[in-house]
C-alpha cells in the first residue's frame, strides 16, 4: 500500500510537468489581457502583477513537487535497506548458489561459509514448530501474535570472546616453543683472566591436535523454503550449541581423545598453604589465587570465572556492622570485579570451584570456521522430502604458560587453612605447578 502511495503522488506532482489546471488558466488569461493594444497603463501594471504571483505560485507548486519526489525517494531506500538488513548468516543463504541449486533439483549438499563464528549473532528468536490455536477458525477474526518467539533459557558464552585473536592454522595440529628451565649464573667475573658464569636453558616442544566439534539437524523442505526461518533455525540450535559445546571444551576439556585440554586440565592447583592467618572467606581465597600466580613469576592473572552461586554469596559478605563488602544493592549495574579483576559468572564451572587466569597465556586457535552443510542425500531424505543441516568447526587451545591460571575448591581450600598450623614465610612454603607446566 506504501508503494501504491508514493506513485501517486509523483502523478500529481511531478517536478518535470508544467503546474495545475487552475494556474495555467491564470497564466493563460492574463497572457492574453496583456496582448490587448488598447490597454491604459495602469490595467497593464496590474496584469503583470497578477502574472508575477502567478508565476510565483507555479514555481511553489514545483518546489513542493520536487520535496515530495525527494521523501518518496527517502523513503524507498528505508524501505529497500529494511528488506536487506540481514544478518551475517541470512546474508550467506541467500547469497549462496549452492543452497538455490539443491533447492531447485532437490538433492545434492550445499556448503555455506560462515565467516567468524564471533560475527554470527546469535538472536533471541527460535523455531519450535506450530502451537494450537494459532491458526485462528474460518469466518471469525484470526488471533494476534504479540511479541517475538519465546526462546528456551540461554547460558551466556564468554570465553571464545576472552581467548580468541583471529589467528588461524592449515594443518591438523599446531605446536609451539616453550621455555622448561633456565638457570640463572649471572654473576661478576672472580677476577681477570678467571672464567666467566655459564648459564643454562632447556626447551621443549608442546604439541596440540585440532579437535573437530560438530553436530547435525534434520529439517523438513517446507523449513528450506523460508531463509529467515532457516536461518533462525540454524543460529539458535546449531550455531549456539556448538559455542556451548566448545565454551565446555575451553573450561573442562580433559584433554583425551578428541577433546581440547581446557584450562581447569592444565591450570595450577590452589595452595591453602599460602593463606594467611585469619582468611575466612572466598574473597580472601581469590586474592592469595593471584599471589600465586606472581609468585611463579608468571603473566599477572587478568580474570576470574565463578558459579552464579559463588558469585552471590561473594556478593552477599557483610562486615560486623551489617553493611555489604563488595555488593551494594544501591549501586547501579556495572561490571563486576573482584582486587581489580573481572568476574566471570558462568554455570559453565561447577558451584565452589574457581579459576584465576590470563588471557594473555592462552589461546584459541581457529583450523575451520564455523561451516553449515545442508544435503538431501542424507539416507532417505530424498523420498521423505528432508534435509540434513550439519554445523561444525575445527579448533584448538594452545595454553602457553600454564602456571598463570590457578585452581581450587573455596570449600576445601579454607577448610584446611582451619586445620592447618599458623601459616608464615618461615614454614617454608612451596609452590604447587601445573601438571603441564
Amino acid at each position: 500500500m506504501r508503494q501504491d502511495t508514493r506513485t501517486t503522488r509523483r502523478q500529481k506532482h511531478p517536478s518535470s510537468e508544467p503546474p495545475g489546471p487552475l494556474t495555467a488558466a491564470l497564466q493563460g488569461t492574463v497572457k492574453l489581457s496583456m496582448e490587448c493594444p488598447i490597454m491604459d497603463s495602469e490595467t497593464k501594471s496590474f496584469l503583470e502583477t497578477i502574472d508575477s504571483a502567478v508565476k510565483a505560485i507555479a514555481e511553489q507548486q514545483r518546489q513542493q513537487g520536487r520535496q515530495l519526489d525527494a521523501i518518496d525517494v527517502v523513503n524507498q531506500r528505508r524501505l529497500s535497506a529494511a528488506i536487506l538488513n540481514e544478518d551475517v548468516l541470512q546474508k550467506a543463504l541467500a547469497e549462496s548458489d549452492d543452497l538455490r541449486r539443491v533447492i531447485g533439483v532437490s538433492k545434492g549438499r550445499a556448503s555455506i561459509r560462515v565467516n567468524d563464528l564471533n560475527q554470527i549473532p546469535l538472536g533471541r528468536k527460535m523455531i519450535t514448530g506450530t502451537s494450537p490455536g494459532m491458526a485462528g477458525t474460518p469466518g471469525v477474526i484470526a488471533p494476534q501474535q504479540v511479541g517475538t518467539i519465546v526462546p528456551l533459557a540461554q547460558r551466556r558464552l564468554f570465553l571464545r570472546d576472552l581467548l580468541y585473536r583471529g589467528n588461524t592454522t592449515t594443518g591438523n595440529e599446531v605446536y609451539f616453543v616453550r621455555e622448561q628451565s633456565f638457570v640463572n649464573s649471572a654473576s661478576p667475573q672472580p677476577g681477570e683472566g678467571n672464567l666467566k658464569a655459564e648459564s643454562t636453558i632447556t626447551f621443549t616442544t608442546v604439541s596440540q591436535s585440532v579437535v573437530t566439534i560438530a553436530h547435525w539437524l534434520a529439517a523438513s523442505r517446507q523449513v528450506m523454503d523460508d531463509s529467515p526461518t532457516l536461518a533462525a533455525f540454524i543460529q539458535q540450535k546449531l550455531l549456539y550449541g556448538l559455542r556451548y559445546k566448545e565454551e565446555v571444551e575451553i573450561l573442562a576439556g580433559d584433554g583425551t581423545g578428541n577433546h581440547l585440554t581446557g584450562l581447569l586440565t592444565i591450570a595450577a592447583q590452589f595452595d591453602p598453604a599460602l593463606l594467611p592467618t585469619g582468611a575466612t572467606t572466598e574473597i580472601d581465597t581469590l586474592r592469595v589465587a593471584l599471589e600465586q600466580v606472581e609468585l611463579s613469576d608468571e603473566t599477572p592473572a587478568g580474570f576470574f570465572v565463578l558459579n552464579p552461586t559463588d558469585t552471590a554469596k561473594i556478593d552477599l559478605i557483610k562486615t560486623t556492622f551489617g553493611t555489604y563488602v563488595v555488593g551494594d544493592p544501591g549501586a547501579p549495574a556495572a561490571t563486576q570485579t573482584l582486587w581489580g579483576k573481572p568476574v566471570i559468572s558462568t554455570t559453565a564451572i561447577l558451584p565452589g570451584t574457581f579459576l584465576a587466569g590470563s588471557s594473555e597465556s592462552a589461546e584459541l586457535i581457529d583450523r575451520m570456521d564455523a561451516v553449515v552443510e545442508i544435503s538431501f542425500e542424507d539416507r532417505d531424505n530424498f523420498i521423505r522430502n528432508a534435509v540434513t543441516i550439519l554445523c561444525e568447526e575445527r579448533t584448538t587451545l594452545c595454553t602457553y604458560r600454564p602456571n598463570a591460571f590457578v585452581t581450587g575448591s573455596f570449600a576445601s581450600a579454607l577448610s584446611s587453612r582451619l586445620s592447618s598450623p599458623l601459616n608464615s614465610p618461615s614454614n617454608g612454603r612451596t609452590l604447587p605447578v601445573s601438571p603441564q607446566g
